[in-house]
């Protein structure tokens, strides 16, 4: 995944509007779980969203060790995990459960679908709500232009350019960086392999893991979001 760019993560990120979809999140929470006290972001990242929700008891879950030791520098007295999304067990369930900017995505095949929402299933409060922000629907997905993204941060520096391609329901983002630290420079790739679900699909999956899902169009970003409960 963030093999080569873990480091330069909240630097190609800078741009995304954490604070505003974290305003969003707090009003589905107002909605759907008003006595929230606990919340696990599963692959967190390095925790921009949990930055801006510090009033609550905060766990993160992410398998990039990387990017979860920026996330415990970031927010010294949050608690945070490595661990893949399809099989961790934490022994304590949460009130809320985030999984976002469609990080279930990089789950390609069912089985692992199914383990992770069998995993936040069993770590969900009984009043609890897990909240998805699901990848590009098939019928949605466009093959556009490659995109351009160059930010810098004193001496660091990094420009990406990323192109896509589709194979039937996987589509694939195909990243090319330049890093710059000082005097340094180099150059590294990313490939990232994204599985393109139906809402169909989707709801299948959640009503396979025991849970009732309602799909909300205008969610965090324009990708949607699903909210699912027990």
């Amino acid at each position: 995944m963030f093999t080569e760019s873990a480091e330069y993560y909240d630097l190609v990120y800078g741009s995304k509007d954490y604070r505003g979809e974290v305003e969003k999140l707090r009003e589905l929470f107002a909605k759907h779980v008003p006595k929230v006290r606990s919340i696990l972001d599963v692959a967190c990242g390095t925790a921009e969203h949990l930055r801006f929700l510090s009033e609550y008891q905060t766990v993160g879950l992410d398998i990039d060790p990387t990017l979860i030791r920026l996330a415990k520098k970031k927010i010294p007295g949050a608690v945070f995990h490595v661990g893949d999304m399809t099989q961790f067990e934490l022994q304590m369930k949460f009130d809320v459960i985030l999984c976002l900017f469609s990080s279930i995505g990089y789950l390609l095949d069912d089985e692992s679908i199914k383990s992770a929402l069998f995993c936040f299933k069993s770590h969900l409060e009984p009043r609890g709500a897990l909240f998805v922000e699901p990848w590009i629907e098939p019928d949605a997905w466009l093959n556009l232009p490659a995109d351009m993204v160059a930010a810098e941060q004193g001496e660091r520096k990094v420009c990406r350019v990323m192109s896509n391609r589709r194979d039937g329901d996987r589509s694939f983002l195909d990243a090319y960086y330049l890093f710059a630290n000082g005097t340094d420079v180099r150059y590294a790739t990313e490939q990232h392999e994204l599985r393109l679900l139906s809402r169909r699909q989707w709801f299948e999956f959640f009503q396979d893991a025991g849970l009732q899902a309602e799909y909300l169009t205008d969610g965090l970003t324009s990708r949607g979001l699903y909210v699912a409960t027990l």
